[in-house]
């Protein structure tokens, strides 16, 4: 069985804090790329960003909207991630967090990326991914 190359994404984060290297999407190159979807083209953190010329919406002097309030505790577990990464990269810088979330989001046994609600590893090895919402 021949294994499916994943490309990595050009952006590796959006300014809500996201990281974009665990989302499995194809049709999305990262929340800051020109290669997106309509969701992400219309994503109001992303504009609000452009807007305020910041790069990551905790270096926003409004930090943390209400907008950004419920995004972060929606019914999608990877957005509950947000306010952690967004402290980390507001304490430690970009760079720093990337290299975490790059750890993080790779496989303990074979060290290939990992996504957000993959359940298993091409090597074999269960992941302990999010659940996916069930929609209402």
């Amino acid at each position: 069985m021949e294994e499916k190359q994943i490309r990595i994404k050009s952006t590796q984060f959006g300014p809500c804090g996201i990281y974009c290297g665990a989302c499995g999407a194809e049709d999305c190159n990262g929340c800051k790329s020109d290669l997106i979807d309509d969701t992400i083209r219309n994503c109001k953190f992303r504009k609000c960003a452009v807007e305020k010329e910041i790069e990551f919406c905790c270096f926003c002097n409004e930090y943390p909207c209400k907008d950004l309030k419920v995004f972060m505790t929606d019914q999608y577990p990877h957005h509950w991630t947000i306010k952690t990464n967004l402290e980390s990269i507001r304490v430690n810088g970009k760079e720093k967090w990337l290299s975490a979330q790059q750890a993080e989001w790779s496989c303990d046994q074979c060290t290939k990326r990992i996504f957000w609600y993959q359940k298993q590893c091409s090597c074999g090895i269960d992941l302990d991914a999010f659940e996916f919402p069930q929609k209402s």
